[in-house]
């Protein structure tokens, strides 16, 4: 009899269906629930997605899941993100398989694209054998039970599979890690875990907070000669390059949060045979970078971030050298103001219309003497802040590093 009811809903939406995924220059995600989404517990949903001009290769079948809300303080906001947990995995678009799926509102973005522009920024600094890793994402448009409900970025869910990690073994006593940072205590001067939550191994099966506490016990109360000893020091258990990467990717977008709260912290399991592994940081929620604040006002492209490991590796020589140079080369190419505005319009040009749409669908935020808002200032705002930060931190960076 359910079943038999999802299919009737579906069959009357299917006009309804053609005629907006044709009008549609995105992908639209349609998504059917019997009850009001909240932040918890989730609520029965069935979902489909249909590629766009209403094509009906490629499209998904119709699936059967759990939604609510994501994210924290941004549930205030009118538009919300979502979150998906499917019955079975599912491949949407060229993304890889999963049941769990975050649907991005960046209410307080208005261009839309600051958190993909970031993590594909991010992906972007990968080498060979010295992958970035990052949610990748895609432009939707999404309707809620038969009303159109907004532009939004379909993304991955950073888990063991995205990461390369090896699998979950109740028996092994060493197990791969994926923490979050929550709060503003994961700064790495603080002992214990309270700032973080453990992604994996899943909490319910296992509470595995040593490699964590151990970290952070070892940056924050280590001497300096045992921090930066060659073979029991910090590099034998951060990945280096990834920290700095990392902490670039911070200062060029000045995600204000972003450096002591909302990043992922990850290790791969230890095994005999492999290397020793090492931590590695993944970047997390960016719609508070490139010139805007979390609630959406502007920042100034003058503000150095940094933290307690940070600010211990900065004040290395060889550190500082490494870091000076990874810097020019990154200012040079996937940092320069020229790459930032090319992903920019490549971004707006993949939104297209549904930029305008989503605008008529939601208000978006206050702008002090001029109203609302707008996606087209957004992107001159975002270039302009863009430019004036790489200056500064020309500066600012060779201030640090004796450059």
């Amino acid at each position: 009899m359910k079943q038999f009811s999802v299919l009737l809903f579906w069959l009357a939406l299917s006009t309804s269906q053609t005629e907006i995924a044709a009008e549609s220059n995105l992908p639209m995600v349609y998504i059917k629930t019997p009850q009001e989404i909240g932040s918890a517990p989730k609520v029965p949903c069935t979902v489909k997605l249909l590629l766009s001009n209403g094509s009906e290769l490629g499209n998904t079948n119709l699936v059967i899941g759990q939604i609510c809300f994501h994210g924290a303080s941004s549930q205030a906001y009118d538009k919300k993100s979502l979150a998906l947990t499917l019955n079975t995995s599912t491949r949407w678009l060229d993304l890889q398989p999963s049941r769990q799926w975050v649907l991005n509102a960046a209410f307080v973005d208005c261009s839309m694209m600051r958190h993909k522009l970031s993590y594909d920024l991010f992906q972007s600094l990968s080498a060979d054998g010295s992958k970035r890793f990052a949610s990748s994402s895609r432009f939707v448009e999404v309707n809620l039970n038969g009303h159109y409900h907004g532009a939004y970025l379909l993304m991955e869910r950073v888990d063991r599979s995205l990461l390369g990690l090896r699998r979950f073994d109740k028996s092994d006593t060493n197990q791969a890690v994926i923490y979050k940072a929550i709060d503003h205590g994961a700064n790495f001067r603080e002992l214990g875990h309270s700032a973080y939550e453990q992604r994996e191994p899943a909490a319910e099966e296992l509470q595995f907070w040593g490699p964590l506490d151990d970290l952070n016990h070892f940056v924050s109360e280590s001497s300096d000669a045992l921090f930066f000893d060659a073979n029991l020091g910090i590099s034998s258990r951060v990945n280096i390059d990834n920290a700095i990467d990392f902490h670039l990717l911070i200062l060029f977008t000045s995600n204000m949060d972003g450096i002591d709260k909302n990043f992922i912290l990850a290790r791969d399991a230890l095994t005999a045979t492999a290397q020793k592994p090492k931590f590695f940081f993944v970047p997390w929620d960016y719609d508070a970078t490139f010139g805007r604040n979390y609630e959406g006002s502007r920042v100034a492209p003058t503000a150095w971030l940094s933290n307690h490991l940070f600010d211990r590796l900065l004040d290395n020589l060889t550190y500082q050298q490494r870091y000076a140079s990874r810097w020019k080369v990154l200012r040079k190419n996937q940092f320069s103001a020229e790459n930032i505005a090319r992903r920019i319009d490549d971004n707006a040009q993949t939104l297209g219309a549904a930029a305008q749409r989503n605008e008529l669908r939601w208000k978006g935020i206050a702008e002090p003497g001029s109203g609302r808002l707008t996606f087209t200032e957004d992107l001159k705002q975002m270039k302009r802040w863009v430019t004036a930060r790489i200056q500064w931190l020309d500066t600012a960076i060779a201030q640090r590093t004796q450059d």
